[in-house]
């Protein structure tokens, strides 16, 4: 379930002039309305808690945050899920968030659980193969880890992927998108840091990522040379407004070859974005 099916929609949100939910008015709805999503939908499932996997960044310190305005301290459970040593400072980071909160954390050690399902289930045959497949198993993995933990808690698993992320693929599917409700899936990633900055979210954690602190890799804007704000003012007039490149370009001066591109991007993973089909789907 996204914002827009729930009583706390966001589609009467005060906007700037690049079509961004970020105006102090913005954020101060956005304030009230997400910690009230995330208790409508405790309430609407029987659930008893929240469980928030916690990478050390900005979008999971917001929900965390959030869910304890939800439903309180006691009742949110934070996972870290680190797999690799390189993981350890981004670690670190979520503990501290964690213990801050004051809400319940645990540490899962993911190295041990991949090598398992890697000898299990047999390597690829190429080591770029390889790292796309151990990158993906690791975020089903933690989607796993969330949901064993839900289930045996009567918990929900909040999702913390944002639309910047959802549109350009930056995202796997069945890992990431694997929740209960999508906090942060109708706000582009520059809403999320405008809303963290407005909640005092530390700027530190606004690290700039394809996916999260955990699964690292060049984002979009960075590959493209603009900022994550063009990146968002782009995708808000090509996909939200429907315009073509030409008034993409007029409206925001962005080269028409990097709108292109993120255009390409966005229909590339479509598919990440949709059930997945049955016979009688109409593809």
């Amino acid at each position: 379930m996204t914002m827009a099916d729930s009583d706390a929609s966001l589609a009467d949100l005060p906007r700037s002039s690049d079509g961004l939910a970020t105006t102090d008015d913005a954020l101060a709805r956005l304030r009230e309305r997400l910690p009230r999503f995330l208790e409508e939908r405790v309430a609407d499932a029987g659930a008893d808690r929240l469980v928030v996997g916690l990478d050390g960044g900005v979008e999971t310190a917001l929900a965390a945050t959030f869910a304890v305005e939800a439903v309180g301290q006691d009742r949110v459970t934070g996972l870290v899920m680190p797999a690799f040593l390189s993981h350890e400072a981004v670690s670190r980071n979520a503990e501290a968030i964690a213990t801050a909160l004051g809400i319940e954390h645990r540490r899962v050690h993911l190295q041990p659980v991949l090598a398992a399902f890697q000898e299990a289930v047999g390597g690829s045959d190429g080591p770029a193969d390889d790292l796309v497949a151990t990158n993906n198993a690791l975020s089903r993995l933690r989607m796993a880890c969330a949901y064993y933990v839900a289930n045996t808690t009567n918990a929900l698993v909040v999702g913390t992927i944002n639309r910047t992320q959802s549109l350009l693929g930056s995202v796997t599917k069945h890992g990431e998108t694997g929740a209960d409700c999508l906090l942060f899936g109708d706000l582009y990633r520059t809403e999320v840091e405008a809303l963290a900055r407005a909640v005092g979210i530390p700027e530190a954690l606004t690290v700039e990522t394809s996916g999260s602190p955990l699964h690292p890799g060049e984002s979009p804007a960075a590959a493209l040379g603009i900022s994550t704000e063009t990146v968002d003012r782009v995708l808000h007039a090509r996909v939200d407004d429907g315009v073509d490149t030409a008034t993409v370009t007029e409206r925001t001066g962005v080269d028409p070859s990097i709108i292109d591109q993120l255009a390409e991007w966005c229909d590339r993973t479509r598919h990440k974005r949709r059930y997945p089909e049955t016979p009688g789907t109409d593809a």
